[in-house]
């Protein structure tokens, strides 16, 4: 692994930790925070701006439930100042009851190299498509 694909895993590291921490302070240590943030939660339009992407997370912090997060399938590539991470994020949700229920994300997260210092600039994640048989096999 080359020094910026490790700089950009440990800024990838730091993004999941403080989503699963939900300190929001951490989180804007993360990211690029300017106009030319976006982030597309599962299901959600895209925010534009770190304000909007700040809101986001204050109101997702506030209101969901407890969670863990863990990244599997992680790949790094870096071209200059740009590199993305896409990887599968696992997140279990903790209820009050004690039953846990547990999420696969796709994930595409997008950093920018900003004074010497890995950004994220851009996080999607969307919900793996559940399989069928009818989708095992393609019709032509």
């Amino acid at each position: 692994m080359t020094s910026d694909e490790t700089a950009v895993a440990a800024a990838n590291l730091a993004f999941y930790r403080a989503l699963e921490a939900r300190n929001l302070s951490a989180m804007g240590q993360v990211w690029l925070c300017d106009e030319s943030a976006t982030c597309v939660h599962p299901g959600w339009h895209r925010l534009n701006g770190w304000e909007e992407v700040r809101r986001s997370w204050e109101n997702i912090f506030a209101n969901a439930r407890r969670w863990t997060v863990a990244c599997e399938d992680v790949r790094i590539h870096v071209v200059e100042d740009a590199a993305w991470v896409t990887c599968t994020e696992l997140l279990t949700l903790s209820g009050a009851d004690d039953d846990d229920e547990s999420a696969r994300m796709q994930a595409t997260n997008i950093f920018a190299r900003h004074e010497g210092v890995w950004r994220l600039l851009h996080h999607h994640a969307s919900a793996f498509a559940t399989e069928t048989a009818e989708e095992e096999e393609p019709v032509n």
